[in-house]
């Protein structure tokens, strides 16, 4: 885990915790062995009155802006993020979904790059209207893809980490 992620870890439970609950949780490992448990659901459920009490009362909280404009984009950086916290099949969906997503990207380059040349050099697309390539109907079906592929990763990204027999 780069700086980064572990910065924006550390910032979320900054944001969701207290210096009392902190304090509390350095105490744990001084305590006996058998009580270790119990304050452990302890400081669980005092960070959970701490962060509903947060939420309800600061709505609009964030704990950190999305990625820069000039950097991957927002999905390519989360999942780059949640890698190091995954266990290696979780991994290996990541990568799919990030190799699906790229590809997805090529595609979209490739439709741009087919409307320069169409303009450029119209003659080359004369063929549409004798039963050629239709370039514009190809390129509004890419930017139609977008929507549903986003709802695919979703639903993967849920089958991902929701399996029942869980090991962390």
């Amino acid at each position: 885990m780069d700086n980064h992620q572990s910065d924006r870890v550390l910032a979320f439970d900054s944001l969701f915790t207290t210096n009392h609950i902190q304090m509390l949780k350095l105490l744990v490992g001084y305590m006996d062995p058998t009580v270790q448990g119990k304050i452990a659901i302890y400081i669980k459920f005092m960070e959970l009155q701490h962060t509903m009490k947060m939420v309800t009362n600061h709505p609009a909280l964030s704990v950190s802006p999305c990625q820069s404009a000039d950097g991957p984009g927002p999905l390519t950086a989360l999942l780059d993020e949640m890698y190091p916290f995954c266990r290696p099949e979780e991994k290996e969906h990541l990568q799919n979904i990030k190799n699906m997503f790229q590809t997805f990207e090529n595609m979209q380059e490739m439709m741009e790059m087919i409307e320069v040349l169409r303009e450029i050099a119209p003659e080359m697309f004369s063929g549409t209207e004798n039963g050629g390539p239709d370039f514009s109907q190809m390129m509004n079906m890419s930017q139609g893809m977008d929507m549903s592929q986003m709802m695919d990763m979703m639903n993967m990204m849920q089958g991902i980490f929701s399996s029942p027999n869980e090991s962390n």
